[in-house]
C-alpha cells in the first residue's frame, strides 16, 4: 500500500493548530459513505472507511492545500436494511448533516469543499446537499463526487468478467485490498448470488436509466454482486493508483478554475 504521511487530517489537529494551517488550506475534502452490509466479502464500515481512506492519500500528496474534514460515517442506505448490521439515515438527516459541516467549516474561513463519497446511494441526495449549501451559505465553492468514479475504466475492462457488479463485487473488494485491508474478509469471500430480477429486468432498467428502490435483498440472495473471489491486490493498486492520479489533476484544476 502507498503511505499516506504528511495528510492533514483535520479531526487530528487541535483548535489552534487549525487556526494557524487555515490560510493554507485551499480545499476541504469531506468523506461520506455508510455502515451498511456488503454480504459476506466486507465489513459493514467499507463505504466510510474507503473514501477516508482516499481522502487521506490525496491530502498527503497535495497537504497543506488540501485538508480532510472529519468523516461522515453513516449514509442513505434504506435499500440494505433487511440485512442485520445496516445504518441508515433518511435523506433529509444526510442532506442537512452534510449542509451543517460544511457551514460549521465555512464559518471557521475555509472556502472551497468537496464531499467524497464512498456509496452509491448517497449520490442523489448529495446533489440536494450542494445546491442547499451554495445557495443557503454563500459557500465560494462547493461540489460533490465520488471516488470510485475516477480510475481510468479500462483498468475494469482488463480484470472484470461478471455481468453484474457494484457492491461488494471484485471492483470494489480488489479497491479494499488495497485502500482498507482490514475490511477484506479473505477467509469468507464469495461470488453474488443474484436472482432472476437482478439477471434480467434490473438490468433493461439500468440501460434506459430508469430509476427503480429495489431493496437489495430483491436482487441478491447474499448481499454481493459481481465475484469476489476474482479481486487481487494488484488490481485494487492500479484501480486505485489511477483514480488518485486523476483526483489530484482534477483537485488542481478545481482550485485554479474557482479563485476565492
Amino acid at each position: 500500500m502507498a503511505q499516506d504521511t504528511g495528510a492533514l487530517m483535520l479531526a487530528d489537529l487541535s483548535w489552534p493548530e487549525i487556526r494557524d494551517i487555515r490560510n493554507q488550506v485551499e480545499l476541504v475534502l469531506l468523506p461520506v459513505g455508510s455502515n451498511e452490509q456488503h454480504g459476506p466479502n466486507l465489513a459493514v464500515k467499507m463505504d466510510i472507511a474507503a473514501s477516508t481512506a482516499f481522502c487521506r492519500r490525496a491530502s498527503a500528496r497535495m497537504a497543506p492545500r488540501v485538508a480532510v474534514a472529519p468523516p461522515v460515517p453513516w449514509g442513505v442506505s434504506f435499500h440494505h436494511m433487511n440485512f442485520p448490521g445496516t445504518i441508515t439515515l433518511s435523506t433529509e438527516t444526510f442532506v442537512q448533516v452534510l449542509v451543517e459541516v460544511i457551514a460549521s467549516l465555512h464559518h471557521h474561513g475555509f472556502e472551497r469543499f468537496l464531499i467524497v463519497n464512498g456509496h452509491g446511494g448517497n449520490i442523489p441526495a448529495m446533489g440536494v446537499a450542494v445546491v442547499r449549501a451554495r445557495e443557503e451559505l454563500d459557500v465560494p465553492f462547493v461540489g460533490a463526487c465520488s471516488y470510485f468514479s475516477f480510475p481510468d475504466p479500462e483498468i475494469a475492462k482488463r480484470h472484470v468478467t461478471s455481468e453484474v457488479t457494484g457492491h461488494a463485487c471484485e471492483v470494489e473488494v480488489a479497491t479494499a485490498m488495497e485502500l482498507v485491508p482490514d475490511v477484506v474478509k479473505r477467509d469468507a469471500l464469495a461470488p453474488g448470488e443474484l436472482t432472476e430480477l437482478a439477471r434480467e429486468f434490473r438490468r433493461e432498467a439500468q440501460k434506459y436509466n430508469v430509476s427503480i428502490p429495489y431493496r437489495f435483498d430483491q436482487i441478491t440472495r447474499n448481499g454481493a454482486l459481481g465475484d469476489a473471489t476474482k479481486a487481487t491486490p494488484e488490481f485494487g493498486r492500479e484501480l486505485v493508483e489511477s483514480a488518485l492520479d486523476n483526483f489530484v489533476r482534477f483537485c488542481e484544476n478545481l482550485i485554479a478554475a474557482n479563485p476565492v
